[in-house]
């Protein structure tokens, strides 16, 4: 999960805590304020300066848990498939797919693409990937991902053909988001925590620690004409007034966030260029822990669903910006559907009965994980804090750091907490990792065997309408068991400079830095 805000670098708790269409029928329409350059616009060569909102964990894609990892491996590394700003699926090391038979894929590859340590990409870096992902050892939060993946024939090297062990509507949409090709050599004899190989557009140069990471331009790579930059450095910025005063006296080029308290005045001002849309962000959630008292009792997790103002939340801990929480998607999203949402309303009467029915007529103290270093994240503790404070729950923060609330977060030590789930594209992507018993980053430890069989169901459905009915079964269950509560729905804001050309915001949330230049 990358929990990932995207004013923050949040832990994965969310991501695969770490991102909603489907593989067959995508129906995402992404506006975006800003336009995307054409290669004749930008000139050739630059240095680009980056602002990430914190430094990754490691970047190695199979075990990256932080979204700012993400940010910057993702353009070392190359996928089958990607999917563009408009929804549709594109090629990346795959020249093509075809669909063989309900449980058959068939991808042509590229023949002319190098790793960045000279080994030659062919289908046999396409096995060792997924092979790697699914191993347990690997420790992956993206093996649900990729579960229904049988095997994958490397016979001929310029054809990959996967074998599913059945129909999987979100296949190429997974693929889309998470599937980095890697190279045996490279992760055997190297170290791809820190020293990734791809055959992205920019290769690895340093990582100083707690201030930035440099990639270069990869000379060899497969796609002509990109990436049109020489390098990129991503700092580790905070997200406040510093990183615009460095926008404003150019020592830095572009930014994955600004201060939302900002968004209104800075979207218009004429020194930059602003980049968003309606429905490429973040699902955040409040995060019950299931298997510890008092939220082992449904009553009680029902008691805080009702008891939550998600207009608070956005007006207060987001200053307004993005949308009310009520599911995985946005509103923006084919799949959206609020109908059948337990508690889209708060409903404090009926909130403080179920906490009598529960056992607790007086009341009841909890304690609450916060992140100092993420303050929408925080907020939100805040103020479900002073909410709940109306139905006689009394919510203590605990603020801790960073790998403090991973590892209470993952181990189950926590009561409640704040989480995302970044790049939920397919709802399948939410719902296997997150909800489903054993799931990669089902922190709450909820589990329903109805639930699961339905999610099952939904995964090997290829068929759109029957997908969105189950969708709609699984939310109208989960909701009213509440393992966790939706929050809030963040949308992306980038920005740069004006001489800054081609970035958009997409649904994978991938910055396709090879996009990027400077005007002529």
């Amino acid at each position: 999960m990358h929990p990932i805000q995207h004013s923050l670098n949040r832990p994965s708790g969310a991501k695969p805590f770490i991102r909603a269409l489907a593989a067959f029928s995508i129906g995402l329409l992404v506006a975006v304020s800003g336009t995307v350059a054409n290669a004749a616009d930008i000139k050739p060569g630059g240095d680009l300066r980056a602002a990430l909102t914190g430094e990754p964990d490691v970047l190695d894609p199979a075990t990256s848990s932080i979204y700012t990892g993400a940010q910057v491996y993702e353009g070392i590394f190359s996928k089958l498939i990607d999917m563009d700003a408009s929804g549709k699926f594109v090629s990346d090391l795959a020249t093509s797919w075809t669909q063989v038979d309900p449980t058959t894929w068939k991808f042509d590859l590229v023949t002319n693409a190098t790793f960045h340590n000279g080994e030659k990409f062919t289908s046999a870096d396409v096995k060792y990937t997924f092979e790697r992902i699914l191993n347990p050892k690997t420790a992956s939060a993206y093996a649900g991902l990729y579960a229904q993946i049988a095997s994958v024939d490397a016979t001929d090297p310029a054809v990959a053909v996967f074998h599913l062990k059945s129909p999987f509507g979100p296949f190429l949409t997974n693929l889309a988001t998470n599937g980095q090709i890697v190279n045996k050599k490279a992760i055997e004899s190297g170290d791809p925590a820190r020293n990734p190989v791809g055959t992205g557009p920019f290769q690895f140069v340093e990582w100083t620690q707690g201030d930035h990471i440099t990639v270069k331009k990869n000379p060899s790579y497969f796609k002509a004409g990109l990436p049109h930059l020489d390098s990129v450095t991503f700092r580790f910025l905070p997200v406040d007034q510093s990183r615009i005063d460095a926008l404003s006296a150019g020592e830095l080029d572009w930014a994955d966030a600004i201060p939302l308290q900002q968004v209104t005045a800075l979207k218009d001002d004429p020194r930059f260029t602003y980049v968003t849309s309606p429905v490429a962000g973040i699902p955040d959630f409040l995060a019950l822990n299931t298997k510890k008292p008092p939220f082992d009792n449904v009553k009680v997790r029902q008691a805080v669903a009702l008891a939550i103002s998600r207009a608070d939340i956005r007006d207060v801990a987001y200053l307004g910006t993005g949308e009310l929480g009520l599911e995985e998607v946005p509103t923006g999203s084919s799949w959206y559907d609020p109908s059948g949402i337990f508690a889209p309303e708060a409903d404090i009467a009926k909130a403080k009965q179920l906490l009598a029915d529960a056992g607790y007529p007086n009341g009841l103290a909890v304690e609450y994980l916060g992140l100092p270093q993420y303050p929408e994240l925080l907020k939100t503790g805040q103020v479900v804090r002073d909410q709940l404070k109306q139905i006689g729950i009394d919510m203590t923060i605990k603020p801790v750091d960073v790998s403090v609330w991973y590892d209470g977060y993952v181990s189950g030590n926590y009561q409640i907490t704040s989480a995302y789930q970044e790049r939920t594209i397919d709802p399948d992507n939410f719902y296997s990792l997150v909800i489903k018993s054993g799931g990669p980053i089902n922190t709450t430890k909820y589990s329903n065997p109805a639930v699961d069989a339905l999610i099952d169901k939904a995964a090997a459905s290829v068929n759109e309408a029957e997908r969105k009915d189950l969708y709609k079964q699984i939310r109208a269950i989960v909701s009213k068991d509440a393992p966790i509560v939706f929050t809030h729905y963040e949308t992306l804001n980038y920005l740069m400079n004006k001489n800054v050309t081609g970035s958009a915001v997409t649904p994978t949330l991938s910055l396709h830095m090879e996009n990027l230049g400077f005007s002529q």
